[in-house]
């Protein structure tokens, strides 16, 4: 491996919107809630989804919306992570970390999520929103020391599709 992390410019949406087609039914897939493989794989066909999405993450990095690390092993981007640190609240948000699968259960996903997280967590709180019913991620923010703080409101994950959320909270230690 030849790992290089750099942060996100707007012309790195694309990897953005990649790594997400490959991620995303891992992360969201539920027949209760109707999000089936076949309606997941017709997301990165559906072209208007997917300019309106690379758009929106180009925006967000371009306005500082939200910053972006990314992480390339040789010439793929294989990972990303976003947040948001909020100068005024008493806490910063971790929006997400998708790693491709072939990735996944190998050492670099906690060494890359701590790396986030020591930059996160340095004088404030962080909270990350997870799909309640997604076990691997909250048992994967679990082990970063993250807890449950409540049960949040479900949100529209594409036309007329809503799944439920928690709140988790990775408190700093306050000596």
């Amino acid at each position: 491996m030849n790992i290089t992390i750099f942060p996100a410019n707007p012309s790195d949406a694309i990897f953005i919107s990649e790594i997400n087609s490959q991620t995303w039914f891992d992360t969201y897939k539920s027949e209760e809630y109707w999000i089936t493989e076949e309606l997941v794989k017709s997301f990165p066909e559906d072209n208007e989804w997917t300019t309106a999405f690379i758009k929106r993450k180009e925006k967000e990095i371009s306005d500082n919306l939200w910053s972006y690390f990314l992480v390339r092993d040789d010439e793929k981007v294989i990972w990303y992570a976003n947040w948001k640190i909020y100068p005024t609240k008493p806490f910063n948000e971790l929006s997400g970390i998708y790693l491709l699968p072939e990735y996944q259960r190998q050492w670099i996903w906690t060494q890359l999520a701590e790396m986030v997280l020591n930059y996160l967590w340095k004088e404030k709180d962080v909270i990350v929103e997870v799909v309640w019913y997604n076990q691997r991620a909250i048992n994967f923010y679990k082990k970063l020391w993250f807890v449950f703080v409540q049960e949040l409101e479900k949100f529209e994950i594409t036309d007329g599709i809503w799944v439920p959320e928690v709140r988790m909270l990775k408190k700093i230690s306050r000596d």
